[in-house]
């Protein structure tokens, strides 16, 4: 007679056993009794009983002797039973270690931030660092848009568009913008009156200002607006700002990050009156319901930094 080998269906079940029924299992044996258990539990007594001996055919083996005064273990129940408090207890020390560290000033905190923001997240991120040594900090800058639900950081600060709705925002403010120029870069050059005089200009644009049509002008009786052909395009207000200081051309850059510049005489803001929508720098994060302690005191430090140096 020819052997029939196991199904793919019987091995795939013995494989996968209910922890769920192994844990009720363990509370039987504890409750001393079906009748007890079901009490205990709120569990209809045929409910019990059927998950136990679904549990007895995954595991192969007979687990209870159910006799007429008590309930008793079998040698393979007592085996399981011990089996199931190593597992309550190392489930209890998992709980406990990621309770901890949601409470505890310390571990590992990732950020990725948005170049151009050094002047507010630098001493966010020194402040942080000295208060909390026992924190490791790990901290990437980048140009790129960065997702935190899909790569390992833990806050993510943008400057424009959230791409992903879904996550939590916290937003710190608005930066105003406006347009600046150094007096050598306009020194025998016919200052603009109006925006659209900037197509006759130099100019420094960022990719982002690109996108989200800054540089797109109505010139005087066309119908239709004219893109600026940049003389510069970068992907970082840093360099936007340092070529627009060196006398490049014009850029359209935070106030903030060029008010020293024109006290000193180094820019000179053009076009006052045009307005400019202004940047919101926000940090993006996993999860607002259970944020760890330590991402939170992380961001209120971002937070402070941006609401004490003037927007």
């Amino acid at each position: 007679m020819k052997r029939v080998a196991p199904s793919h269906q019987e091995g795939s079940e013995s494989a996968n056993i209910d922890v769920n029924s192994m844990l009720l299992f363990y509370e039987v044996v504890n409750a001393g009794s079906i009748n007890q258990a079901s009490a205990a539990l709120r569990t209809p007594k045929a409910t019990i009983s059927r998950r136990l001996r679904r549990l007895e055919q995954h595991v192969g083996a007979v687990l209870l002797k159910r006799g007429s005064q008590k309930l008793s273990m079998t040698s393979s129940g007592e085996v399981l039973y011990q089996h199931c408090e190593k597992l309550l207890t190392e489930a209890e020390g998992a709980r406990a270690a990621v309770a901890e560290m949601q409470t505890q000033l310390s571990g590992q905190v990732k950020v990725a931030t948005a170049f151009g923001l050094g002047r507010w997240i630098n001493p966010a991120l020194a402040s942080f660092a000295l208060e909390y040594p026992s924190i490791e900090l790990v901290v990437d800058e980048t140009h790129r848009w960065v997702d935190v639900s899909e790569e390992p950081y833990d806050i993510v600060i943008h400057l424009g568009t959230i791409r992903n709705e879904g996550l939590p925002v916290r937003r710190f403010g608005e930066l105003a913008r406006g347009l600046y120029a150094s007096p050598k870069y306009l020194s025998g050059r016919t200052v603009p009156r109006t925006p659209a005089d900037l197509l006759t200009h130099s100019c420094i644009v960022l990719n982002q200002q690109l996108d989200g049509g800054l540089w797109r002008l109505r010139e005087p009786g066309r119908a239709r607006d004219a893109l600026i052909k940049p003389h510069a395009r970068v992907s970082d207000i840093v360099i936007a700002h340092e070529l627009a200081t060196a006398g490049v051309g014009v850029a359209i850059l935070p106030h903030a990050i060029c008010r020293r510049d024109v006290m000193d005489g180094k820019l000179v803001q053009l076009l006052s009156t045009w307005r400019i929508p202004p940047l919101i720098p926000a940090a993006t994060y996993l999860e607002r319901r259970y944020l760890p302690i330590r991402i939170r005191a992380l961001l209120d430090l971002i937070a402070l930094q941006f609401n004490e140096d003037p927007l």
